[in-house]
């Protein structure tokens, strides 16, 4: 799923109904760019852009897309005087997308049809003219292309039944939303390696999920599981540990992860090595952990096909690990396509004049394009 173009209107400061703001993601051949940068100082409606996309294809996608600090309400969206928002967006799917999905509802033994439909329209009111949903009012046309937008929640459905495997999710795609924190992270975790990570007196306690935000034990687990076999689990999820490990060495070189190691107490931590000394999760800088965040997210939650909204893409890098950054994100998933945000000068001149789309005058007196 990529997204070619987006009309917002009335959404906080962006648009209305008499002049909608709309951007469009495509080249010159009308194709989708796979990396658009959004360049502006702060306050020109940057995050608003990547927040209007979000909450328009997410209630169809069923997907939690919306960043946390996002609060879904006609105050904080709707401008006084203004009816309604309302968010269009252009999708593109190819052929394996729609094939995929249609073998998605044949395994799910559901009836819905999926037209081959390779652009669709999907259009976002809020709220609910109607009244029937707290997140807003969304029409697809074709009228039947919605269930193109299911087939990654249907995939995580069918997952549990064995009648499908992880890499089904290289098929289909969905939204994901990295805020200014590089939060949003969850993971389940296993019931061996939570054992192993917690000790049974602490698993006894574990009654119900074992969701974890911490990127720390999401590490850890990952570690382990790279070497303990997972009986009566499902299948395991080979390569995840080492492509966190060799995608963070590349970024932030000369530091590296160690690996998963007990401490003198015993349990276990993830270690790091800057070349010269070894220190633990706890002594990374700002800039290391928004980059290991990130890394985890994209490996964890198997972004692939996928629209991807990066917030700041810069947050607390220096410009060396910000170009790595830029050069290896739209690598690290099969068909992404990353929408990112930026009021670095340095981000802005590093990518080709064609990817950026200028928001605002940054101060520096530059022009895009050297214009």
């Amino acid at each position: 799923m990529k997204l070619a173009k987006v009309r917002i209107e009335n959404f906080r400061q962006l648009g209305s109904a008499a002049e909608p703001f709309e951007l469009d993601f495509t080249d010159a051949l009308g194709r989708v760019r796979d990396f658009t940068l959004l360049v502006g100082p702060n306050g020109c409606g940057k995050t608003t852009i990547l927040d209007a996309i979000a909450a328009a294809i997410g209630p169809t996608l069923e997907m939690p897309t919306l960043r946390p600090g996002f609060k879904r309400s006609p105050r904080t969206i709707v401008p006084r005087g203004a009816p309604h928002a309302k968010v269009t967006c252009w999708l593109r799917f190819d052929q394996t997308e729609i094939d995929t999905t249609r073998e998605v509802y044949r395994l799910a033994e559901l009836n819905d049809p999926v037209p081959d439909a390779q652009e669709v329209t999907l259009t976002w009111t809020y709220p609910d003219p109607r009244q029937k949903s707290d997140y807003g009012f969304t029409q697809c046309e074709p009228p039947t292309s919605w269930t193109l937008l299911k087939a990654r929640i249907r995939i995580a459905h069918l997952l549990a039944t064995g009648r499908v495997e992880w890499d089904w999710f290289n098929r289909a795609g969905g939204v994901f939303t990295f805020d200014q924190e590089r939060t949003g992270l969850g993971k389940t975790i296993s019931r061996q390696i939570w054992n192993i990570i917690h000790g049974t007196a602490e698993s006894a306690k574990q009654k119900s999920s074992r969701r974890t935000t911490d990127p720390r034990t999401i590490l850890i687990a990952l570690a382990l599981q790279a070497l303990v076999p997972l009986a009566g689990d499902g299948p395991r999820l080979p390569g995840q540990f080492d492509q966190i490990r060799k995608r963070y060495a590349h970024v932030c070189s000369p530091r590296r992860i160690v690996g998963a190691v007990r401490d003198e107490l015993g349990e276990f931590d993830i270690f790091f090595d800057d070349g010269q000394h070894e220190y633990s999760y706890a002594g990374l800088s700002s800039g290391e952990k928004m980059a290991l965040l990130l890394l985890i997210r994209f490996v964890s939650e198997h972004m692939h096909r996928s629209l991807i909204l990066i917030d700041e893409l810069e947050l607390n890098e220096h410009p060396l690990w910000q170009r790595r950054l830029l050069h290896m994100i739209p690598q690290m998933g099969d068909g992404n396509q990353i929408i990112a945000t930026t009021h670095s000068p340095y981000l802005r001149d590093a990518v080709p004049p064609d990817s950026v789309c200028d928001l605002g005058d940054l101060g520096d007196g530059a022009k895009v394009g050297g214009e």
